[in-house]
């Protein structure tokens, strides 16, 4: 925590501090826990979808991809109002497709920050929106990791079912979808990032 927060000064990248930091909690004189035991636990195949879709919103940006279909979008001339609720109403049903919060913010972020100009809303409160309503992932395990990684514990508790994650997200959705919808109009321009 001490090597993360001191960043500025030492210049040690955030990952290489995890690097070290997952080194010394695994080392046999210091750690808690043996390399082989944790490495055991990681689930590989949420990781590698997360890689991927990362890697997926870089490439969306930096060879201009995210421009180029925003380009092809019908439209124009959309209040900021509306153009905001579309991005918080697909951002939030993204959880529906991707897997993971960080996965969906990846590869919506750079698509939302694109197709803000062209609507005359900020990219900051764009992607702001875009990755608030991108957290709400109480639907299936697929939805989030922490919900896949509590849902195949054997002991898992009755609200960690499918039914219950399957009838949550009906009230819930548009609860949430409003709530971040009302802060992007209403509170966020008073702290600082207007539409």
């Amino acid at each position: 925590m001490l090597l993360w927060c001191s960043e500025p000064l030492h210049q040690v990248p955030p990952a290489v501090v995890a690097l070290i930091g997952a080194l010394v909690a695994a080392s046999p004189a210091l750690g808690t826990v043996r390399l082989k035991d944790a490495l055991s636990t990681v689930p590989w195949s949420l990781l590698l979808f997360m890689a991927a879709t990362m890697a997926m919103g870089i490439a969306l940006s930096v060879s201009g991809a995210a421009r180029w279909l925003v380009s092809r979008l019908p439209g124009g001339g959309v209040p900021p109002w509306l153009f905001l609720g579309v991005v918080i109403a697909l951002s939030t049903a993204a959880r529906l497709a991707l897997q993971s919060r960080s996965a969906r913010s990846s590869v919506l972020v750079p698509l939302v920050v694109a197709a803000a100009g062209e609507a005359g809303v900020s990219p900051v409160a764009a992607a702001l929106a875009a990755t608030a309503a991108a957290g709400f992932c109480h639907t299936l395990p697929a939805s989030a990791k922490p919900v896949a990684l509590f849902a195949d514990l054997p002991d898992a508790t009755p609200r960690m079912r499918r039914a219950t994650c399957c009838a949550s997200p009906c009230v819930l959705a548009p609860l949430t979808a409003a709530l971040v919808w009302l802060f992007a109009l209403g509170v966020w321009p008073l702290l600082g990032v207007p539409l």
